[in-house]
């Protein structure tokens, strides 16, 4: 998507197969309009026969397609909601509808800056939509559609969409002297700021354990010149380090008391 519309526009089986092509013209005044790619081959297999609904509505949009630039998307999105349980047996119907949902959802992620708005007559598909909570993620029926390309007004859903992803642009503005990076460059800054982290504390324990080594030494030497000064002295002047203080006064130079 290159236009600058803020609005990317999903279009699920039900809202062509159960209305006609003024709600199709409507919606594509609208904005840029997708099709999945499990519902363009649902709609040919509704054309062809071969799947239930509207044959005769089915092969008219396939004809009015033609002529309008509505592309199909293979994107997709995971989610926890969107995890069927190992032990649900899902219907052809399901499986479509959760198909349509990873759809919408893996579009939104890849345009995080616009709405998508997924119309949609199914109130469950909509209703799981929702409970995705992505905020640049927006369903409607396509009667809101309708009203929306006839009079001009947004629906409050999808108002409330577009505040919520300029609440996240603010937050996000990244200043202009910085680089913007892409989540797998987000990775590799993540990882050597780890790595800065991992050596800096390494850093501070080898001091501490310096710290604590010197003082060690220091008590262990106090010590020995204490209890033993001559052969100490003898020792630190093989050093060939300058003398030490004399902090203290070996009992055996002090005069002995007259008895």
């Amino acid at each position: 998507m290159t236009t600058n519309s803020p609005y990317i526009f999903l279009i699920e089986t039900t809202a062509i197969t159960q209305s006609d092509v003024n709600t199709w013209q409507a919606i594509a005044q609208l904005g840029d309009c997708l099709l999945p790619k499990v519902v363009t081959s649902e709609i040919k297999d509704i054309a062809d026969g071969k799947s239930e609904g509207n044959e005769a509505t089915a092969r008219q949009f396939q004809k009015w397609r033609s002529q309008a630039n509505w592309q199909d998307t293979d994107l997709s999105g995971t989610h926890p909601e969107l995890q069927p349980r190992a032990s649900q047996n899902l219907s052809r119907k399901a499986k479509l509808m959760l198909s349509i949902a990873k759809t919408a959802l893996g579009v939104a992620n890849s345009y995080p800056q616009k709405c998508v708005v997924l119309i949609s007559d199914e109130v469950l598909l909509r209703d799981r939509l929702v409970k995705l909570a992505c905020q640049n993620l927006c369903p409607i029926p396509s009667a809101a559609a309708r009203q929306w390309s006839r009079t001009n007004q947004i629906p409050i859903s999808v108002q409330n969409a577009i505040k919520a992803i300029q609440i996240w642009s603010e937050s996000h503005q990244v200043s202009s002297n910085l680089p913007i990076t892409t989540p797998a460059e987000s990775v590799v800054i993540q990882n050597s700021h780890s790595k800065f982290l991992n050596v800096r504390q390494f850093a501070i324990s080898l001091v501490k354990f310096g710290v604590t080594a010197v003082f060690l030494v220091t008590i262990l030497l106090l010590g020995w010149r204490i209890a033993n000064p001559t052969q100490f002295q003898q020792f630190w002047k093989k050093t060939g380090l300058p003398p030490l203080p004399k902090l203290l006064i070996e009992s055996n130079q002090l005069p002995k008391a007259e008895k």
